[in-house]
């Protein structure tokens, strides 16, 4: 595919040389960060592709700046990033994780807000004051020359980027987010920068972006979300013609913050970043591609999208605690890679995320409850049973443990087991795995949300007694709600970096002198049935540094319309395979095939 010169007719100003950055970059944004305390720089070898997350993960598990108020919770600044093939980058690229909104402190400070320590409500009001504010006052952004951008001090082409190792973006120190499970390194914090081609307006959205070679790479945009980035995809799809995309990694933090955010579709996203910021932000022309980039970013990835294809991308570590597993997705063609000389990779982590007489009564009313359930109804499936204290006291919210396979029929009479044994006690009941906490809240509600289905998951039924509550004011009883919130089926692993891996960072953890860390959420992932052979082996190959073996595993790009479209899901029977005989693709009968579960667009 040929590059297409960017569009010099977007504007009738000539760029205006001098224009002086009245806003701070991510530098910037560090410095502000380092002198709260809300910042630490790790100088030891961190190797991107096993432990740097790993690490990071650590801060977030672990009793470290999660409930201590005297030691709150911070970004990470590696400055001595390795891979898993020996590489060191230091001096050249640093990676910072956790710097956008790693604690409500970091994002305060990430949206300008003067945080004073109030409580979230009260932030939360600052938060979305600001927000309004920006969207009522855009500031335009100005046009600097190309030699003026910090962006574009190294300027990456052609012959600099194809080639494989040590070429593109190969070059580049982007880390693996969950070793172990994923099988390439990712993008996580990176902005795409794409163009409505009806209205010349450009919107930045934080997705994330998988390697796949030097000069190729994938990207995932939600359909679900109706994006900004999936509704301009379409209309290129249905132009017929290629789609010019840029990837924008260490966007300054007023910048950073939009990706994430709904934005109105009639406001280019960086003038609504310079309303946060309150002055305008510095753009440049892209080198191969009609856009603008932010001339103050560290890297911008320049490339193109053939919307009449996709190529398989994940499994990938995703927020809402699972991994997600191979689909088809966007493939780029990378054309340019920009950067400052002393450039800063921003990652995300996203994957997962952590009186006396209470204690007593909980204690004792789950000690009788699981016994009640094990010894006289005889239910042996059941593990354990919680009672769940702070807030609501013990006889609102019952957990109840059991084994694998249990059968439905022993998990529906534990439930009603559980609200009938006393008469006011399991006004809401739930029913998890054995791999979930029941002491931990978070971890009851990431099973409800994620392993239910609503419609068959959940009964309600009529006359429990209030027990030891507000008086009712309308009758004399109440209903309870029983819900089983078990697996019903395989899922994909739990997106977190393995036990080993984990373990390995805690080492490196305590060597470097951090404060030790005690986990008090999921701290390791682990397999729950939708998962193959061969994606462990591209995790493992990630974790190795041989991602670009799994470039070639998916070269072959697929028709969208034979899948149906973008986040058609790779069935277990339509993975290939790559044979470490041969050197090459096994692909099954029928390729490509694609699950039976549509995407409601």
């Amino acid at each position: 595919m040929g590059i297409v010169a960017p569009d010099t007719t977007a504007t009738k100003d000539a760029p205006q040389k001098g224009f002086k950055r009245a806003y701070d970059d991510l530098n910037d944004h560090l410095e502000k960060l380092k002198k709260a305390d809300l910042l630490w720089t790790i100088d030891e070898p961190m190797n991107k592709d096993k432990h740097l997350h790993a690490f990071v993960r650590w801060g977030y598990v672990g009793d470290v700046g999660t409930v201590l108020t005297n030691n709150p919770k911070r970004a990470f600044l590696f400055t001595n990033v390795t891979d898993a093939k020996g590489r060191t980058y230091k001096g050249d690229c640093d990676v910072q994780v956790g710097g956008t909104a790693g604690s409500p402190a970091i994002y305060a400070m990430s949206m300008g807000i003067d945080d004073k320590g109030e409580d979230l409500t009260a932030l939360s009001q600052k938060i979305y004051q600001k927000w309004m504010h920006a969207f009522k006052n855009p500031i335009p952004a100005v046009e600097i020359p190309s030699e003026e951008a910090p962006v574009h001090e190294v300027v990456l082409l052609e012959k600099d980027i194809q080639g494989g190792a040590g070429k593109g973006l190969d070059t580049i120190p982007v880390p693996n987010n969950t070793p172990g499970w994923d099988t390439a390194p990712y993008f996580s914090a990176g902005l795409w920068i794409t163009l409505n081609p009806d209205t010349g307006i450009e919107n930045f959205s934080q997705n994330r972006c998988s390697l796949k070679a030097s000069d190729r790479m994938t990207a995932m945009w939600l359909i679900q979300t109706n994006g900004g980035a999936h509704n301009n995809w379409t209309k290129y799809k249905a132009r017929g013609e290629k789609m010019p995309v840029a990837l924008v990694v260490g966007a300054p933090p007023a910048l950073q913050v939009i990706g994430p955010q709904k934005t109105p579709e009639d406001l280019n996203d960086m003038d609504v970043a310079g309303g946060l910021a309150g002055a305008a932000y510095r753009k440049v022309r892209g080198k191969t591609v009609p856009l603008w980039v932010p001339a103050d970013a560290q890297i911008v990835i320049e490339g193109w999208i053939d919307p009449t294809k996709l190529e398989m991308e994940a499994p990938f570590g995703e927020s809402y605690g699972n991994m997600s597993v191979e689909e088809y997705n966007h493939s780029i063609t990378v054309t340019a890679i920009t950067r400052r000389k002393k450039a800063i990779l921003t990652s995300m982590i996203s994957q997962m995320a952590p009186s006396e007489s209470g204690v007593i009564k909980q204690l004792n009313y789950s000690a009788v409850m699981l016994n009640h359930l094990k010894n006289t109804l005889y239910i042996r499936q059941v593990k354990d049973v919680a009672l769940h204290g702070p807030m609501i006291g013990v006889s609102r919210f019952t957990v109840i443990v059991l084994e694998k396979n249990t059968p439905r029929t022993e998990i529906w009479r534990a439930l009603e087991g559980a609200t009938t044994f006393m008469r006011s006690v399991g006004k809401m009941t739930v029913a998890v795995d054995e791999d979930v906490n029941p002491n931990n809240i978070e971890e009851v509600l990431w099973a409800i949300a994620y392993r239910t289905d609503l419609m068959k998951s959940v009964k309600i039924e009529d006359y429990q007694a209030n027990g030891h509550a507000p008086k009712l004011r309308d009758r004399e009883w109440e209903a309870k709600i029983m819900i089983d919130a078990t697996m019903h089926y395989p899922m994909p692993p739990v997106a977190l970096p393995t036990k080993e891996i984990m373990e390995e960072a805690r080492a490196i953890w305590q060597k470097v002198g951090l404060p030790p860390v005690t986990p008090r959420w999921k701290w390791y992932g682990y397999n729950l049935g939708d998962w193959t052979d061969e994606w462990t082996k591209c995790a493992e190959r990630a974790v190795a540094g041989d991602w670009l073996i799994n470039g070639l595993r998916t070269a072959r790009l697929v028709d969208t319309d034979a899948v149906g479209g973008p986040t058609a899901g790779v069935p277990h029977k339509g993975v290939v395979v790559w044979n470490e005989k041969t050197n090459e693709v096994d692909y099954p009968p029928g390729f490509p095939l694609k699950d039976q579960f549509d995407t409601d667009e």
